[in-house]
């Protein structure tokens, strides 16, 4: 009797343990991109890039960074005159100061543009701050002119792997090394038009403080599209980066979206530490 008993009390915390092993493979399930449409398109050491074709011929793309693997940096043109301003460059310009960077351990992978700024002006002025390699270019000309309560700041530390989207802050300047200003997600750039969109989002999946960074980028797309594919991927916060025609894509050195627009900043993907 006592080892029937036993027996039970086995099969039945096997059961219990089956069901919670079940439980969690299904919510990371639900996580990926799967129900969205997205396929695999690259797969490198921490980058992963997504696709989804839909009827009418357009094209959304979804690039993952690990950044425990993979590596993220900013990029800019010449700084320009009077201080805090930045020469535009072409896409293609970007992709190759990219290329320079490359190491025996770490290969771009894509190019994708970031910050708001002046179309009017060359150099120009960034709209919402901007800082790369633990030096402050400009905390933005158009805080407290434009969006009120709206700025957010995507700021990042590469070498320790950590991410973070928050409300705009110049604490958050001081406390990290790369800050790119950007927009909370429902601030209306057009937002229930189809246009050319670039978004970003973090998510911490497996909750070991490592986070992943999650760009959006699109040709054709409302701001909830981006929006929902970026919370489909698992992405705790996001915010919106400069669209319309200064979204750009380069994967793998091939312009997948492609705009003659130059910009002043641009954020490197790269395979590899």
């Amino acid at each position: 009797m006592n080892f029937l008993l036993q027996t039970r009390k086995w099969l039945s915390l096997s059961l219990v343990i089956t069901a919670i092993s079940i439980t969690l493979q299904l919510s990371t399930v639900q996580a990926l991109p799967i129900d969205y449409g997205f396929k695999l398109m690259l797969s490198e050491t921490g980058v992963q890039v997504y696709k989804k074709d839909d009827a009418k011929g357009n094209t959304d793309y979804v690039t993952v960074v690990n950044l425990k693997k993979g590596t993220i940096r900013n990029l800019i043109g010449t700084e320009g005159t009077p201080n805090g301003t930045v020469k535009k460059k072409l896409a293609r310009e970007f992709w190759q100061d990219a290329v320079t960077q490359n190491t025996s351990r770490r290969k771009v992978m894509v190019v994708v543009n970031a910050s708001f700024f002046s179309t009017n002006d060359d150099p120009t002025g960034i709209a919402f701050g901007l800082k790369l390699g633990g030096r402050t270019i400009s905390y933005g000309y158009a805080i407290a002119k434009e969006y009120p309560g709206q700025i957010r700041t995507f700021s990042f530390n590469p070498d320790q792997g950590i991410a973070n989207i928050q409300s705009y802050a110049k604490e958050t300047f001081d406390s990290m090394p790369e800050v790119v200003g950007g927009l909370d997600a429902v601030a209306d750039k057009s937002a229930f038009s189809y246009l050319p969109r670039t978004f970003v989002g973090v998510r911490d999946l497996d909750g070991n403080g490592t986070k992943d960074v999650i760009f959006y980028s699109s040709s054709y797309a409302r701001q909830i599209d981006a929006s929902d594919v970026l919370r489909g991927f698992g992405a705790s916060a996001t915010a919106m980066l400069d669209g319309g025609g200064s979204t750009f894509l380069i994967v793998k050195g091939n312009s997948l979206i492609t705009r003659e627009r130059k910009v002043p900043h641009a954020i490197a993907v790269y395979a590899g530490k």
